[in-house]
């Protein structure tokens, strides 16, 4: 019952979330300014291991950060579904002006192996990382980004997590928020708009 009404109130506020803000933070979160990000090792889907800000964040592009787990049965194959259809529409773009990051939720779980299938399921190309780490590295980027519960209960059961993307342009230090379900052309102009 808690689920359905969580889900209820989120995708009646999704359509107002497709609306790109300057910043979009959790209570008490800081917006990442250029010098703030955590540069925490993690791995992607073929076990490279990069560093969050060096590797992901760093220059003048875009980035859009999305949370998700595998075993998820609820949002996450949707959103992803959703993120696949964004892919298309960015073409050579996407590595390039935009970058992609699926980060786990469930990262004792999700091996890069697991998030290899993952990112097969929903054919993923160069320039979208499925990125698997250390349960406290992975707490770090979420905070920083904003991307948590301030009540630690609810914070916990990944089964809560939020269906929006924070995406940005570190160079320019603009970054935003976009629902992982909008309309896919939204998404497109909203995370291409710095580009």
């Amino acid at each position: 019952m808690r689920r359905r009404g969580f889900f209820a109130a989120w995708l009646a506020m999704a359509p107002c979330l497709a609306v790109p803000t300057r910043s979009h933070t959790a209570p008490g979160a800081a917006v990442p300014s250029r010098t703030s990000f955590p540069n925490v090792e993690l791995l992607n889907q073929d076990g490279k291991k990069l560093r969050f800000f060096d590797d992901l964040v760093r220059g003048n592009h875009t980035t859009v950060i999305g949370f998700i787990y595998a075993q998820c049965g609820d949002i996450c194959p949707l959103t992803m579904s959703n993120m696949a259809r964004v892919q298309a529409l960015l073409g050579d773009k996407l590595g390039r002006e935009v970058r992609l990051a699926s980060i786990s939720l469930d990262p004792r779980r999700d091996t890069p192996a697991i998030m290899k299938g993952y990112a097969e399921r929903f054919d993923a190309g160069p320039g979208w990382q499925f990125l698997t780490g250390r349960p406290m590295d992975i707490d770090a980027v979420r905070r920083k980004l904003g991307a948590y519960d301030r009540d630690p209960a609810i914070d916990a059961d990944k089964t809560q997590h939020t269906g929006l993307l924070t995406y940005g342009n570190q160079a320019r230090g603009r970054w935003s928020r976009v629902s992982a379900l909008a309309d896919p052309q939204k998404i497109l102009a909203s995370i291409t708009r710095w580009v």
